[in-house]
């Protein structure tokens, strides 16, 4: 059994790999003007609900902006030239994805430095190791005893 698993897995590895190639390499059709209209839509935020795509959105303001994707897709424009007067006209605040690849990484960043952080504390925490008392001398464990006695007495 042991003999075959090594084999199999390769079989199963090799499989996973060209139906991955395959997927790559599969032709894509053309989107349609409305198909692109549509995907655009849904890349720019609504400007009234801040939370939902132009495409989801069913404000006045998300309808103009279909409306004009539409007509600047008719005019020839290219999708992301679409993009690009959205973006001049509204900011980059008008894409719900960030552009920059800094906003994708500083989270990163930021929880790999607070786990570094916090590691370096728990292990500074961990080697404080708390003074050891000498033993009491015969002198000062006589004159405890004295003390207790006087005390109690």
């Amino acid at each position: 059994m042991k003999r075959l698993a090594l084999p199999v897995a390769m079989a199963a590895l090799l499989a996973l790999g060209a139906l991955v190639v395959l997927e790559a390499l599969r032709p894509v059709a053309p989107l349609t003007a409305a198909e692109q209209a549509h995907q655009i839509a849904a890349e720019l935020r609504c400007p009234d609900c801040q939370s939902l795509s132009v495409a989801e959105s069913q404000t006045a303001a998300a309808a103009a902006i279909r409306t004009q994707i539409a007509d600047l897709l008719a005019a020839g424009q290219t999708p992301e030239q679409v993009r690009r007067h959205f973006v001049e006209r509204y900011g980059e605040w008008i894409l719900l994805e960030p552009t920059s690849p800094l906003a994708w990484w500083l989270p990163v960043a930021a929880i790999l430095v607070g786990t570094g952080l916090l590691g370096w504390w728990l292990r500074r925490g961990r080697s404080t190791v708390a003074p050891v008392m000498p033993p009491a001398s015969d002198g000062t464990r006589s004159r405890i005893r004295d003390e207790v006695e006087q005390l109690d007495a």
